[in-house]
Parts: C-alpha cells; structure tokens; sequence
C-alpha cells in the first residue's frame, strides 16, 4: 500500500472533514494516509520522506498557516490545501476555499431574513479569506440596493480585550435591527458576546452569521449561532484527487487551480427571524433541528405551544411555511442526504441514524422528494 503524508494545520475547525474527503478518496486509490501535525523543518521532513517514501503530500494551510514554502518539497509532488491561490508560483497545484461565494450567501441568507442593516466583522488580523468574504459579502448586497458598514480596530486577536472594547462600541453604533456577517465562527462569537453585553435582543435586534459551522463554539454561544458550512469534505477529496493526477502524469506539467464553496447554512437562534414574531415558534425549529433524527413526532413539538394542537400547527404554518412534520422530515433529509454523500454506511444504518423506522421508510421518503434512490442519489453525489 502506498503512502501520502497529509501536514495538518494547527488550527482543527476544519481538518477533520478534510481529512475524511482525503481519506475516501484514499480508500478507492489504496493509499494510506499519514497525518502529521504542523509543519516540519526541512530536516525532519527529508527524515519523513525516507521513513514513508510517499508518492506525494498535502499540506494543509489554514488559519495562520499561510505561507509554507513551496520549496520545501523539492521532488516531492504537494497540493496545497486552503492557501492563497495568488501567493503561489503558478505551477503549483492548490485547492482554496470559495470565500467570495462565502459572502454572497451570507448576505442572501441575511436579506431574506429581511434585515435593513448590514455589517460585516473581519478577522482582526490579515487573512486573505477574511477580505473575500468580506467582498462577496459587500458586492451582493450592493446588487441589492443596500450598504455595509465594516468594522475597524488595531490587529488584535478576537480574545483581545482592547478589540473586545472596542468592537462593543461600534455595535452600539450601529442602526437597528442589523444583520451582521463575521468573517469565521470565532469571530461570530465574538459579535454575539459584545451585543449581549451591550443589552441588545438577538436576533431581534442584532442577527449573527459565521463561517465554518464548528459545533463546538456555534452549539454553546448563547444563542446557538448559525453558520456557513464549507464543504470541506469536498476540498479534501479534491486535494486527493489533484494529487493523484500529478504521481500518475510525473512528466507532464499541470497548473491546478480548483475551489470548493459552501455547502450550506445551518440555521441556530442568532438569525432565527421568527422570534420577531413567535418565540415558541423559534423554540420549536431549534428543538426539531437538534432532535429530528432522535425520532421525535409532531406531538412531542407541540407542547412547546401553550395552546392547542390545531392552533400550534397554525402558528408553526404561517411562520415557516409548512406544517411541523414538514419540517422534522426536511431536516432528516437533509442530514441523510449529507451522510450518503460523506460516508459509506449502509442505508439501513443511515435510516436508523436520521429516524426512520426502516429502510424502506427512508427509500420511499426519499424518492417521493428527490426523484432519486438514496444509492442514486449517492453515486451522483460521489460522481460529481
């Protein structure tokens, strides 16, 4: 079996999917994939090299990690994963994240929310990907007929207590109700922590948006904070992919420049518009998107409302546009469609993790909305 080396960056909010899509690709290629953290020095990485003798390498530039010498692997094959594509030679391979596509979902997300404010919060020290998102984020809502107000502070990290201080100041500042769009989740939470402190109602009256989907910090802000989910698993399998095209085609001289955008959006209570109107409604859609696939039922929603049955149903409808069922089997299809396309358990084990009762239940759902088989749906999703 053949071995690559997989250099991790330090900052892990990403690399476990990546990862993963580097691992699946591996799997069909036979290729074992061996992940070292960080960067090494160009001794230990010639010890590396004569300890595996890889056919190539990733490595992985995320976070800080932006610029690894390209000359440090010298007759080794390498695609670079998450690097500014515009600070690498020409003719080496690298798969960067979509960031300008990043902010343009950001603020569709935001505009259909139907906020008449926007603001964007970059990361308070030099990221390239910061600086897209924030121009995705501008042109699309300038296409809009709407402004964005950016804020502006010293280099400082999101935990400075002189940036804290002074990112608090400008939310006051700013006109409400406002949606903003943080740079990444870390940042998010920043935001949403100096406009609690503040004394503003979110998302009422400041509405929060990151990027990465990192469940440990979206699931424990207060509230939980929704977020753009990159397809990392997609930027790992690409990564895969490319390197395995360069071993087979040694002679031959490619200039590889792929990207991979956002998957989606995962909806928590820091954008949650319907709390403008119905906070029992608000409660019901985070209790359904934490415990869909726990198997819960229309009835175990209900008691949330202090009303009837009937009445809840009228109130979940006007809101969100469908009834409470609709919505605990959107987000089981969404989560098997995301499992199909990211791992390779049986459909009966994915049946039984998104809360159907059968496989046939699950194969008939799905059908019925997609026009496709869930092993349809998989190789086309493994196809693309």
């Amino acid at each position: 079996m053949d071995t690559i080396l997989y250099f991790q960056s330090p900052t892990k909010t990403s690399a476990p999917d990546k990862i993963a899509g580097v691992r699946r690709h591996a799997a069909a290629a036979n290729w074992h994939v061996q992940v070292v953290d960080g960067l090494p020095s160009p001794a230990t990485l010639t010890q590396l090299v004569e300890f595996w003798h890889p056919l190539g390498a990733i490595a992985e530039c995320g976070g800080g990690y932006q610029e690894i010498p390209t000359d440090l692997f010298t007759g080794l094959p390498v695609v670079y994963l998450d690097r500014n594509p515009r600070t690498l030679p020409p003719d080496v391979p690298c798969i960067s994240h979509d960031s300008i596509a990043t902010g343009r979902l950001a603020a569709k997300e935001l505009l259909v929310a139907g906020h008449p404010n926007f603001a964007f919060v970059p990361y308070p020290q030099p990221r390239f990907w910061s600086d897209d998102r924030e121009r995705g984020f501008k042109e699309a809502l300038a296409l809009n007929g709407r402004t964005c107000e950016t804020f502006s502070s010293v280099r400082h990290s999101p935990q400075s207590v002189v940036w804290q201080k002074s990112l608090r100041k400008w939310i006051t500042r700013l006109p409400k109700p406002c949606g903003i769009f943080a740079a990444n989740d870390s940042v998010a939470a920043e935001v949403l922590t100096a406009a609690a402190q503040s004394g503003f109602d979110i998302p009422r009256e400041i509405a929060v948006c990151g990027v990465d989907n990192f469940a440990p910090i979206c699931e424990h802000t207060l509230p939980p904070l929704t977020s753009i989910q990159p397809d990392f698993m997609l930027a790992g399998e690409l990564a895969a992919r490319t390197l395995g095209k360069i071993v087979r085609d040694k002679n031959r001289q490619r200039t590889v420049r792929l990207t991979f955008g956002p998957a989606g959006i995962v909806r928590r209570a820091s954008t949650r518009t319907a709390s403008r109107y119905d906070p029992q409604v608000t409660a019901a859609l985070e209790l359904i998107r934490q415990r869909a696939c726990d198997g819960i039922s229309s009835a175990d929603v209900v008691v949330l409302f202090k009303c009837s049955r009937r009445m809840a149903e009228i109130r979940f409808h006007k809101i969100v546009g469908h009834s409470i069922l609709d919505e605990i089997q959107s987000v089981r299809l969404e989560k098997a469609k995301e499992m199909l396309s990211h791992s390779t358990h049986t459909i009966s084990a994915i049946a039984n993790f998104c809360g159907f009762n059968a496989a046939n239940a699950l194969w008939k759902f799905f059908r019925q909305e997609t026009g496709l088989s869930p092993s349809e749906w998989r190789r086309s999703a493994l196809s693309t």
